[in-house]
C-alpha cells in the first residue's frame, strides 16, 4: 500500500466548444466520471504528480456546473476556438474567472485552439481582442498560449506545473485545523457500500476518521471514512488538493447525497439562512431598472461551495453594476460555513441567451 504524497493539480478547462475542451482535457488525464461536468484523471508516476481536469460539459445552456467547476479547482484553462472567435458566452467565462480571482486567488491561462490555414488570419485580431479584454479585470495580462501541433500539449502541461509552484509558494504557510470534502457525485458498490468521489478542499483525511456530511435542511449525519482510493489505489490518508473516493460507514444512502453536501470536521461548519453581507454587482450585469433593489421581489441563486439555494435582497442599499454595497439576504435553504462567514456567487440560473447571468458575490458581515 502507497503512501507516497504525491503533487495534485486541479484543472478547470472551459471554452465555447466542448471538443476543443475535451482534447485539453485529454492530455491531462484519461476521461473518468462524467455527468453534467466531465473529469479527466493522471497518475504520471515518473513524475509523481496528479493531473485532475474538470470541463463543464453542459455549459452554456446551464451554468451552475460552470461556477462549480470554478469553485473545485485551482487552475483555470480558458479554451477559444479561432474559428468560433469570441462570444457572449466566452464573456460569461472570463467574468466567473474574474470573481473568482478577486475572492478566492485562483489563476488562470488563456489558450487558442483551432489554428490552421482558414483561421490563422483572425488570430491576431482575436489576440488583441483578448488582451483588452483582460485588462480590464482584476485577471490582468497572461500569455496567451497556441496549441498547433501535438508537442505543444505537452508544454501546455510545463505550464501548469509551474503556475502550481506558485500556488504552493503562496500557500506554504497556510494550515487547516479541519477537514473540508466536496462532493460530486455518489453512488453505491456492491459488497462495499455507499461511495462518494470528491476533492479534499481543505486539511488532511484519515481512514477510521469519523466526519459529519452537512448541507442537509436538519442536522448533518455522522460517518466514518472506511477506505480511501485515490487513482484505484488504496491509501490511509489523503491531502488537500487530492481527488478521492471514499468508502463510508453509516446509515446513509447514495440517494441521500449530493453536490449540495460536505464531508467536513464535526463541530467546525456553521449553518446560515439570513445574513448580512457585503455584496459586488459585476459591472458588466444588467439589472431590470438599473439596479438592484432590496425588497423587490426578484430571486437570485447564491453557490456557496458547490450548494445552490434561491435567494433575495430583503434590506440594504440599492446595488448598481460596478459597485459595493451592504444589504441583508436570505437563502431559501441552509449554507454552510467554516465559522469564517459565507462567501459566494450570485446568478441567475435561467438557461443561456447570450445574456450575462453572473450578477456578482458576496461575503458574509459577522
Amino acid at each position: 500500500m502507497s503512501q507516497t504524497k504525491e503533487r495534485n493539480f486541479l484543472i478547470g478547462i472551459f471554452g465555447n466548444n466542448f471538443e476543443q475542451c475535451n482534447l485539453i482535457g485529454q492530455a491531462f488525464g484519461a476521461p473518468g466520471t462524467r455527468s453534467d461536468i466531465q473529469f479527466y484523471n493522471r497518475l504520471d508516476a515518473n513524475l509523481g504528480q496528479v493531473f485532475c481536469a474538470l470541463t463543464p460539459v453542459e455549459y452554456p445552456d446551464k451554468i451552475k456546473p460552470l461556477i462549480q467547476v470554478l469553485m473545485i479547482t485551482n487552475i483555470y484553462v480558458l479554451v477559444i476556438d479561432l474559428e468560433i472567435g469570441l462570444n457572449p458566452a466566452v464573456g460569461e467565462i472570463l467574468v466567473g474567472m474574474d470573481i473568482f480571482h478577486q475572492i478566492f486567488n485562483k489563476k488562470s491561462l488563456v489558450v487558442i485552439a483551432n489554428i490552421n490555414s482558414k483561421t490563422e488570419w483572425k488570430l491576431k485580431q482575436t489576440k488583441k481582442q483578448l488582451n483588452d479584454i483582460l485588462k480590464t479585470t482584476s485577471i490582468g495580462s497572461l500569455e496567451l498560449f497556441e496549441i498547433r501541433e501535438k508537442s505543444d500539449f505537452d508544454l501546455l502541461k510545463s505550464m501548469i506545473i509551474e503556475m502550481e509552484d506558485t500556488i504552493l509558494s503562496e500557500e506554504s504557510n497556510e494550515n487547516h485545523s479541519y477537514t473540508q470534502v466536496l462532493i460530486d457525485h455518489s453512488f453505491p458498490v456492491k459488497g462495499i457500500g455507499t461511495v462518494i468521489l470528491g476533492v479534499v478542499k481543505k486539511g488532511k483525511l484519515n481512514t477510521s476518521q469519523m466526519l459529519e456530511l452537512v448541507g442537509y435542511e436538519e442536522t448533518g449525519k455522522k460517518v466514518i471514512i472506511r477506505n480511501i482510493q485515490k487513482h484505484d489505489r488504496n491509501f490511509k490518508s489523503a491531502f488537500e488538493g487530492d481527488r478521492v473516493g471514499l468508502a463510508l460507514k453509516g446509515n446513509i444512502s447514495p440517494k441521500d447525497i449530493s453536490r449540495d453536501n460536505m464531508l467536513v470536521s464535526q463541530g467546525i461548519f456553521k449553518q446560515e439562512k439570513k445574513i448580512e453581507a457585503n455584496v459586488y454587482i459585476n459591472p458588466f450585469y444588467k439589472p431590470k431598472g438599473g439596479s438592484i433593489k432590496p425588497g423587490e421581489a426578484i430571486q437570485y441563486h447564491a453557490i456557496v461551495n458547490l450548494k445552490a439555494s434561491p435567494m433575495k435582497f430583503i434590506e440594504g442599499d440599492e446595488l448598481s453594476p460596478g459597485k459595493k454595497g451592504s444589504a441583508t439576504i436570505k437563502f431559501d435553504k441552509l449554507l454552510y460555513h467554516d465559522g469564517s462567514g459565507l462567501k459566494g456567487i450570485i446568478t441567475e440560473l435561467n438557461k443561456f441567451a447570450d445574456k450575462l447571468r453572473i450578477v456578482g458575490w458576496f461575503t458574509q458581515v459577522l
